[in-house]
């Protein structure tokens, strides 16, 4: 029961004192796990390699500790973030777990998407000669899928590029 607990235990400080820092900071920590799925696979092989040597209850309180924990951690995690957002400081995608990454994503899109005051004579008008799947935009935006005769709004340099390939004609 000794090993087990130990196991467990490791497991659990590193929650803790990950947690322990990114409240007590004002800043994005980079997390000692790769994701919130990987922490909790390896809490739920830990524990369950432990058999019937630890009793429920004991695992079940455990198991809210850790409950109690990562939401704590996520919801810290999530107000810095978005703290960031708002600010419009730039967010170190390094110290950001793939959940916290795909739940960003469409904020930093809008961002992206928004063309400052005389940017608009950068954008074409087109109309799509023929079927097109998706593309990625020099705007770092994902456009389409297109069909036959589709009319869009795009950046002109994406315009010029489907014009020089037959895609497009460009309306305006």
């Amino acid at each position: 029961m000794v090993g087990v607990s130990l196991l467990i235990s490791d497991v659990l400080r590193r929650l803790m004192d990950f947690t322990k820092l990114e409240v007590s900071t004002e800043e994005i920590q980079k997390p000692p796990f790769e994701s919130y799925a990987q922490l909790i696979q390896e809490l739920n092989r830990r524990l369950s390699t432990s058999g019937n040597v630890l009793d429920k209850e004991l695992i079940e309180s455990t198991m809210g500790m850790v409950r109690e924990t990562i939401a704590i951690l996520a919801r810290k995690r999530m107000e810095k973030i978005m703290r960031y957002y708002q600010t419009g400081r730039e967010i170190p995608q390094d110290a950001l777990l793939p959940e916290e990454r795909r739940f960003l994503m469409p904020f930093l899109e809008l961002r992206i998407t928004e063309a400052p005051k005389g940017e608009t004579q950068g954008l074409s008008i087109v109309s799509f000669k023929k079927g097109f799947p998706v593309l990625y935009s020099v705007r770092l935006v994902t456009m389409g899928p297109f069909s036959q005769f589709d009319i869009a709004v795009m950046p002109r340099s994406d315009a010029e590029e489907l014009l020089r390939r037959g895609v497009i004609d460009i309306i305006r």
